[in-house]
């Protein structure tokens, strides 16, 4: 704490920017005094004297002593609960040289006390009368004005902090010395120390949006720890990277990194299965999915001594649902072995793995629930903050469920209760900063968790309660939208307006009042008093511009936002969708790429970027961008028909038929069936079934493209080439067995092991005769696949001719002409459904298409019949599906001898009549078209075969 005392006050100045009761800081001065003042501090530690103090102190870790206090204080705070007035008098010292003390009962940026709601609420016409003077301002006005002084020297690339932030100028020091250089290129604190990580990670954590400069300081720490020899890593800082790297989509990498955690800490984990019981009163045994887990270190005794949070509606509590399945409700929870802290935060950062490459899906909640469940069953008491992060994870999980969701909400209230002093005035917080584990989850900061709270209410439509946090932590734009929801359009504006009296200079209030008021001048404003350097005036100038339909100018202000700050996705969204309106297919590309870059779960961003590549017929990528897609939204039935379009042209088979299930399971009658594209998939499967081409064509050589190697920062970067996009297959294909797919970047088992020398002789002639009946099984489960996904479209439309002719041509094939047939009349009863059928040339022509498909069937069948065959007999899938196959439309049996010729003679019958029906219906009005010639033409030839059946077998 005394070297602390010894840096340079972030205040020192300060009176020249206060002006009566306002600051008077713009944001380009703000930037110059931050700069200062990080030179300040570095000055101070290169200084002589200090150098031989730092060195004197550097052997007892002083700075890092220094920093670990430092951070504690800022993470009380912000993070673990709010210091009581003993510990704040206690270390009022470094409190008051960084601008740190609060006044009594402030709750939130705005100094107004939420108990008085009304106050809150109420709008304010006029300002309190201003002293005359600096010197004449009250304690609260000089707290209060010192706070947005201090917030504004964090901004970083135009990203201002949270405004429900506390001590900023503590957080300035701590960022000032983790970026100190005794020397040119000699830091004060090496890149692989966890102290500059952590400096940086809440700097990042404190700012409105992600920061560029943050963002590459946070990379090059990273990075440089991964380099580090095995040897060297510990888990807590493996733990650590994981979270930056999450935190910044990097989820691949993040899983890495948390599995190098899990080796490197030798925890054994195993999912695996019990019959037994989850509710008290259950009676019946049903099969429980259940999480083991053992470290190989024992528990540290002094974690067990933390103090623990409150876990709401527990089963000790008398909650009918247990903590952990067992085999009956009476049962005693069986022996668990105590998890080391460490694994225990491994743990939750696998299950949170689990959520970020599953869907987002019961099963998958389900699957996240057991590790928590076992964390909760854990005999030892974990530390404060990874039992906070469990309770968080687990009401966050139980918030979708009817049955708990009333726990999840009084988990979540708890949560944010505990961080408040005022619950217990007496009850000191500061040492649940002192855990050794702190770091090691990734619990969010008090304005997220309060955030989080809002949005569950939201959720339950309590708005009055949700608008009180946000106006606590100032999120503008969800103020905004529950003052819709609650007729108080005003009440944001009020509140700009308020707090705009105190800071006239600040930006994001400028821009909220614009936002709020839906006038351009005010966002005019904001940009100039940033200087041209923030992306938010620019933001909300777009989003007004989107609203209103001017697509040129949302590309122009949108572009101007991301070149200040490129890491948000949100702006790249907007910019590429706004492109695309104006057909500038090449930006909107290279704007929904980077979409996916910075988040790579977007899955509208995926969608969005394939059909960006689909109108530059790009089909390899853009089907690749389309499985990423679905691979993060599977509930999207028009994502599962974009992919289902893409696949056709692509020869697709297995993925398009499985594609097309799913899309019909989910939207039923609301999905629109092309007969363009459902004759190519007909068309596909038919050349599939003949061998004409594989299940699955995937090209090596167009999804393998450049990897990372020209990456600066490889564990945070990402390229922006089409060819790194990877497919993520929604079926196992069923292709030939030397075929390996790569499914999600894991490559199967064995795939590295050179094959044997290919075997000679008769060995070879019964390996591939076995090879080929293995090929003939495959096809046939397909076919027999492919008829039931048939049957079930022909459910849901019933009236469609367009998928009647399809199914024919794809029953042609497997089932045979007279087959055929049968769909054809069905078509061509569907055809003269229609109004005006025979009125109108297209409907009427559409008519003769079917009637001439139905002749040529039977013609067909007429001529294998008098060739000495029989109509269907050589069709290799006349007889595939076994009787009584549950869910697969059996196939009829092939009609053959008697049977069958007086099929043929009847359906020539049948036509006749429906080609004379036809010409008398529509004669009026199609006489004189070449279609009605057509249909003439085609009722002699019929007349004509018909006589020659008769003839051959009456």
């Amino acid at each position: 704490m005394e070297l602390l005392l010894t840096l340079p006050s972030p205040l020192e100045g300060i009176e020249r920017y206060i002006v009566s009761d306002r600051l008077q800081l713009t944001l380009e001065e703000a930037g110059e005094l931050s700069s200062r003042y990080h030179a300040a501090v570095e000055l101070h530690l290169r200084s002589s004297s200090s150098r031989e103090a730092v060195r004197e102190e550097a052997a007892a870790d002083g700075i890092v002593s220094a920093l670990t206090f430092a951070l504690r204080l800022f993470n009380a705070e912000n993070f673990s609960g709010e210091l009581t007035a003993a510990e704040r008098a206690r270390y009022g010292a470094v409190l008051n040289h960084f601008g740190g003390t609060l006044p009594n009962g402030y709750e939130g940026p705005d100094g107004r006390n939420s108990d008085n709601e009304e106050e809150a609420a109420a709008p304010v016409a006029t300002s309190p009368v201003a002293p005359s003077s600096a010197t004449a301002l009250t304690p609260a006005q000089r707290e209060r004005l010192q706070g947005l002084f201090l917030q504004r020297l964090l901004t970083t690339d135009g990203e201002m902090p949270v405004p429900a932030m506390r001590l900023p100028g503590l957080l300035l020091c701590i960022i000032s010395i983790a970026k100190a250089e005794l020397e040119p290129g000699v830091p004060l604190l090496p890149l692989t120390s966890p102290w500059r990580l952590r400096a940086f990670f809440r700097h990042q954590l404190c700012l409105s949006h992600r920061s560029n400069t943050v963002f590459l300081a946070l990379a090059a720490c990273v990075d440089a720890v991964l380099r580090l020899p095995s040897e060297e890593q510990t888990v807590e800082m493996l733990l650590e990277v994981g979270q930056v790297q999450r935190y910044y989509h990097r989820r691949d990498l993040a899983k890495a990194t948390f599995e190098a955690a899990m080796r490197l800490s030798g925890l054994h984990v195993e999912e695996t299965s019990m019959m037994g019981v989850r509710t008290r009163w259950q009676q019946n045994q049903h099969v429980q999915m259940v999480l083991n887990a053992t470290s190989s270190r024992p528990v540290p005794p002094q974690s067990m001594l933390e103090e623990q949070p409150k876990t709401i509606m527990a089963e000790k509590d008398g909650h009918d649902l247990l903590d952990r399945p067992r085999e009956t409700p009476e049962a005693a929870l069986q022996p668990l072995t105590p998890l080391h802290p460490e694994d225990k935060a491994i743990l939750l950062a696998l299950c949170m793995d689990i959520r970020n490459n599953n869907p987002d899906h019961g099963l998958t909640r389900h699957h996240m629930m057991t590790y928590i469940e076992r964390l909760l069953a854990d005999p030892a008491p974990s530390p404060f903050m990874v039992r906070c992060q469990t309770l968080l994870m687990r009401a966050r999980l139980e918030s979708r469920r009817n049955r708990v969701q009333e726990r999840a909400f009084m988990q979540l209230t708890e949560l944010v209760e505990q961080y408040s002093a005022r619950r217990d005035p007496t009850h000191e917080v500061f040492g649940r900063t002192a855990s050794d584990y702190f770091y090691s989850v990734a619990f969010p900061p008090v304005w997220a968790l309060k955030r989080e709270y809002a949005d569950f209410c939201v959720e339950e439509t309590l708005y009055k309660t949700a608008l009180d946090v946000y106006e606590q932590i100032l999120d503008w734009e969800c103020i905004i939208e529950c003052c819709k929801k609650l007729d108080k359009r005003r009440r944001a504006e009020s509140l700009a307006r308020q707090m705009l009296e105190t800071d006239p200079l600040n930006p994001m209030l400028w821009v909220a009042l614009g936002e709020a008021t839906r006038d351009d001048a005010h966002l005019w404003k904001a940009w100039e008093l940033c200087g041209h350097k923030m992306a938010a005036p620019m933001r909300a100038l777009a989003r007004l511009a989107l609203d209103r339909e001017h697509y040129a100018k949302v590309v122009e202000y949108f572009d101007e936002a991301v070149r200040i700050n490129p890491v948000f996705g949100g702006d790249w969204f907007a910019l590429g969708y706004a492109s695309l309106r104006l057909g500038r297919l090449e930006r909107s590309g290279e704007a929904f790429t980077r979409v996916c870059q910075i988040d790579p779960s977007d899955a509208f961003g995926w969608n969005n970027l394939a059909s960006v590549m689909l109108r530059e017929r790009k089909l390899r990528p853009s089907f690749n961008a389309m499985s990423q897609a679905i691979r993060n939204n599977r509930r999207n039935w028009r994502m599962w028909q974009n992919y289902f379009r893409i696949g056709c042209e692509l020869k697709e088979v297995v993925e398009t038929t499985s594609a097309l299930g799913i899309a019909l399971d989910i939207a039923q009658r609301q999905i629109h069936l092309e007969r363009d594209t459902l004759e190519l998939f007909v068309d596909n499967t038919v050349a599939y079934l003949k061998g004409e081409i594989h299940g699955s064509s995937l090209d090596a050589a167009e999804t393998e493209g450049s990897k990372a190697d020209a990456l600066v920062y490889r564990s945070l970067g990402i390229l922006p080439d089409e060819n790194d996009i990877h497919h993520a297959p929604v079926a196992q294909t069923m292709a030939t067995a030397e075929e390996d797919e790569e499914i999600a970047d894991l490559m199967p088992l064995g795939a590295d092991v050179e094959s044997p020398e290919p075997v000679t002789g008769a060995a070879a002639a019964h390996t591939t005769k076995e090879h080929d009946a293995v090929l003939a099984g495959i096809r046939r489960r397909h076919a027999d696949r492919v008829r039931a996904l048939f049957a079930r479209i022909l459910e849901l439309f019933v009236s469609d001719p367009d998928i009647y002719a399809c199914a024919a041509k794809l029953m042609h094939f497997l089932d045979g002409p007279m087959a055929s047939f049968r769909y054809r009349q069905k078509e061509l009863r569907a055809c003269q459904q229609k109004e005006q059928w025979c009125r109108e040339e297209a409907l009427f022509s559409r008519t003769v298409e079917c009637l001439e498909a139905m002749a040529s069937d039977v013609f067909e069948a007429f001529s294998e019949v008098q060739n000495g065959g029989a109509a269907g007999a050589t069709v290799p899938y006349a007889e595939t599906t076994p009787a009584g196959t549950e869910g697969v439309s059996q196939a009829p049996i092939p009609l053959a001898g008697e049977a069958l010729q007086q099929a043929i003679v009847d359906s020539f019958k049948e036509i006749q009549t429906n080609i004379k029906g036809a010409l008398d219906a529509a004669e009026e009005h199609m006489e004189e078209h070449a279609v009605y010639k057509r249909l003439r033409e085609l009722s002699t030839r019929v007349r004509r075969c018909a006589q020659g059946a008769q003839e051959a077998f009456l």
